[in-house]
């Protein structure tokens, strides 16, 4: 993928959510942040319209400075099926280390280590608190992040860096802005998606492995949530 303005604002954009994360976590480092704050249903609403807006002219931005290209990007409707096969293929495979990673990081999980979507399911277990975090996170999250991090990041470093290290620096830095410590189990899922990403070249593929994923973990949440009654 040749330099362009879509991935110019992936640059960005990633350039953003980094710096954030490391202050983020300097902050934690130091202990002067506060406990992580939930979130309300609204701000999941408005962050899933924005994300999905801006994946969208991404999107149509690509398709209009590489057209000729979308196909090799992962844009592709032939073989879904085993575009699909794939996609649960790769869930599988990273389904074992990112579990032994995440029994191991048990000890740094507290209660202000919580992702904020878990702080507002265990506040307010309504079914509307439920859809729209499954709209954001099964749906809107991995549509987005494929796009971003293995679509437009991955696919122009594969043009500077030869693959192997396209795809570890891709998952480094899509692990990283997830932080700590959740960056350690995700970052042998992100190696598998960009792995999938690179040898099938299917953005499809890639979406269905972070969609189960996702899906499994908010599965796991509600689980705990009906344990805690």
């Amino acid at each position: 993928l040749d330099f362009s303005f879509p991935v110019l604002l992936t640059l960005l954009w990633i350039a953003i959510q980094f710096s954030s994360s490391m202050e983020r976590e300097w902050r934690e480092w130091q202990q002067t942040s506060a406990p992580s704050q939930s979130i309300t249903v609204v701000q999941i609403m408005q962050s899933s319209l924005i994300t999905f807006t801006f994946g969208t002219i991404l999107v149509l931005m690509l398709a209009l400075a590489h057209f000729d290209v979308l196909q090799k990007l992962g844009f592709r409707l032939n073989d879904l099926r085993q575009q699909l096969r794939d996609g649960t293929v790769g869930f599988l495979l990273a389904l074992l280390p990112v579990i032994a990673l995440l029994l191991l990081t048990y000890p740094f999980r507290s209660e202000e280590s919580l992702h904020p979507f878990f702080l507002l399911l265990k506040a307010q277990p309504h079914l509307s608190t439920i859809s729209w975090i499954f709209i954001s996170a099964v749906i809107i999250a991995p549509l987005f992040e494929e796009l971003i991090y293995r679509v437009l990041f991955q696919g122009w470093l594969e043009r500077l860096l030869p693959p192997v290290a396209a795809i570890l620096v891709s998952s480094f830095i899509f692990s990283v802005v997830h932080g700590f410590p959740d960056c350690i189990p995700l970052f042998p899922l992100a190696l598998v998606l960009g792995t999938l990403f690179y040898y099938r070249r299917s953005y499809f593929a890639i979406v269905v492995t972070h969609a189960l994923f996702n899906a499994i973990n908010l599965a796991q949440a509600l689980a705990n949530q009906q344990n805690s009654f």
